[in-house]
């Protein structure tokens, strides 16, 4: 499947004005908790970068109750990437997480955020709330509708690939942590009830 989606970041004050106007004129679709490990290949641990020339994403998400295994193909700021999910059972995600390890994925960051999905005039709009600080949008679209005219009307303005770069290095040295097997099972447990 070909995702087309852009992303930007947000002021607190610009995410609660989004909320209260989705929450109003939009349809919630889901609401979670996110955990993310990310074992792209081409990680460098000490710069907490990639060097990614294979131009892939490889991670294991959980989204409340849904775990996945999710490959990106392309460039990270790309408005069309290739994406493919295999979804997981319940409960299997830090299975996965060693299988991987297992095969040498054993290397990258691991993020943990709250995400509002929308939808939206036909859109999917995801806003993010990764610390009391830091927020961010995606606008995402699978029917071919140019997602930068919904920004326009909302008066949005997407990363350009060097500002996404600059907040996926900001995030990587501020907000996430490096991956290891015990973060990654803590991180997991705040699922558990």
């Amino acid at each position: 499947m070909i995702e087309t989606e852009i992303r930007g970041r947000l002021t607190k004050e610009s995410f609660n004005n989004l909320l209260a106007l989705f929450q109003k004129e939009g349809k919630l679709k889901d609401h979670y908790s996110r955990l993310s490990v990310d074992i792209s290949p081409g990680f460098d641990p000490k710069t907490r970068t990639w060097n990614n020339q294979a131009q892939t994403d490889l991670r294991l998400k959980k989204s409340g109750k849904s775990e996945k295994i999710s490959l990106k193909i392309g460039e990270y700021h790309l408005q069309e990437r290739k994406e493919i999910d295999v979804k997981l059972q319940e409960g299997e995600f830090i299975k996965a997480v060693d299988l991987f390890m297992s095969l040498g994925f054993d290397s990258g960051m691991i993020y943990f955020w709250e995400s509002w999905e929308f939808e939206y005039q036909g859109f999917e709009i995801k806003l993010s709330k990764y610390t009391d600080e830091y927020y961010t949008w995606e606008i995402e679209t699978k029917e071919g509708e140019d997602p930068d005219v919904l920004a326009s009307q909302l008066s949005l303005i997407p990363y350009t690939k060097q500002e996404y770069k600059q907040a996926i290095d900001y995030e990587n040295q501020s907000i996430h942590q490096p991956f290891s097997l015990d973060v990654a099972e803590q991180l997991y447990g705040r699922f558990e009830k």
